[in-house]
C-alpha cells in the first residue's frame, strides 16, 4: 500500500508534465545536437536569445527550451558543478539560520556563476519572501518551477533509459527534497549502455508514519535516474582538484524542508 502511495505521487507527476510540454529527448542521441544549436545564431535555440526570455521571466519558454539552455551552459567557462556544492549547503544553512540577507548574497555569488543552479534560485526565493520582497521572490521561484518541471519533462526518471536531466550533480537530491517531498533512502551511481553517468536515488515520501522505518530497507524506496555525465565530466574543475564529497543532502533535518509556510516556497506541493 505505501509503495503504491509512492508510484502515485511520480504518476501525477508525469501527468501534470504531459499535459505541459513532454519532451522527446535521448541523452546520447539528442545531447550534442542541442548543445551545436545553442552555439548556431540562426536556430531557435540560439543560447543568448533564449537566455533573455529567462531572464524577463518569459512564461512562454517551453521545456525544449530550457533544456536547450541548461545544455548551452553546460560547455561554459564557469560551469563546474561539483565545485558550487559547498556553496549551496552554507546557502541552506544560512536560511535555516534566518540569516536571510547574508544567504541572498551567497545566491548572488553562485547565480553569476551558474544562473541555472536550482538550490540557489529556490533558496534565493525563499530569503526574498520571508524579508517581504513577495514580487522579487516569486521571479526566483519561477525560475525554479522552469527548471524543474523542464527536468521532469525529459522522462519518468525510473530508468537509465528514461533519466531525468539535471544540470548539477546534486539536483536529484534537491529535487527528492524540495519538489517531491520526500527523503533520500538509497545512493548509488551507474553508467548506462552508452556509458553516461547517472546519479540512482531512492525516493521515500515523508509522512509521519513513516519517521521511524528504515528506509533504506524498506519496499518503498524507490530508485530514480538522473544523467549527470555532462556533469562528471567537469567532477575535478579548472584546478584538477576532487571536489568535497557529495554526501547525501538528507542529512538535512527533513524539519527544514518548510513546505508548510508558504504557497510560494515548494513550486510542486502533490
Amino acid at each position: 500500500m505505501k509503495n503504491l502511495k509512492v508510484i502515485l505521487i511520480l504518476i501525477i507527476c508525469s501527468s501534470a508534465i504531459q499535459a505541459q510540454d513532454t519532451i522527446d529527448f535521448k541523452y546520447s542521441r539528442d545531447y550534442a545536437k542541442i548543445l551545436a544549436l545553442t552555439k548556431k545564431d540562426t536556430s531557435g535555440l540560439f543560447f543568448p536569445d533564449l537566455y533573455k526570455r529567462f531572464a524577463a521571466a518569459d512564461t512562454t519558454l517551453t521545456n525544449y527550451e530550457v533544456l536547450a539552455l541548461q545544455i548551452g551552459y553546460t560547455d561554459n567557462d564557469n560551469y563546474w558543478p561539483y565545485q558550487d556544492i559547498e556553496m549551496e549547503r552554507e546557502i541552506w544553512g544560512l536560511n535555516e539560520q534566518k540569516k536571510y540577507k547574508e544567504a541572498i548574497m551567497t545566491c548572488d555569488t553562485l547565480l553569476r556563476k551558474n544562473p541555472f543552479n536550482l538550490l540557489a534560485c529556490r533558496e534565493k526565493g525563499y530569503g526574498l519572501d520571508k524579508m517581504g520582497q513577495i514580487d522579487s521572490a516569486d521571479y526566483y521561484f519561477y525560475k525554479f518551477d522552469k527548471i524543474v518541471t523542464c527536468d521532469f519533462s525529459t522522462g519518468d526518471g525510473t530508468s537509465y533509459e528514461t533519466s531525468w536531466f539535471v544540470i548539477s550533480p546534486a539536483d536529484g537530491q534537491w529535487i527528492i527534497k524540495l519538489a517531491l517531498q520526500g527523503s533520500i533512502c538509497f545512493m548509488g551511481s551507474g553508467r548506462d549502455k552508452d556509458r553516461n553517468f547517472h546519479d540512482i536515488l531512492g525516493y521515500h515520501p515523508d509522512e509521519e508514519d513513516q519517521k521511524s522505518e528504515k528506509k533504506e530497507n524498506s519496499s518503498d524506496c524507490m530508485h530514480l535516474y538522473f544523467n549527470i555525465q555532462h556533469a562528471a565530466k567537469r567532477m575535478f574543475g579548472k584546478e584538477g582538484i576532487k571536489p568535497v564529497g557529495n554526501e547525501a543532502i538528507d542529512s538535512i533535518s527533513v524539519t527544514t524542508v518548510r513546505r508548510n509556510e508558504s504557497d510560494r516556497i515548494i513550486a510542486f506541493s502533490l
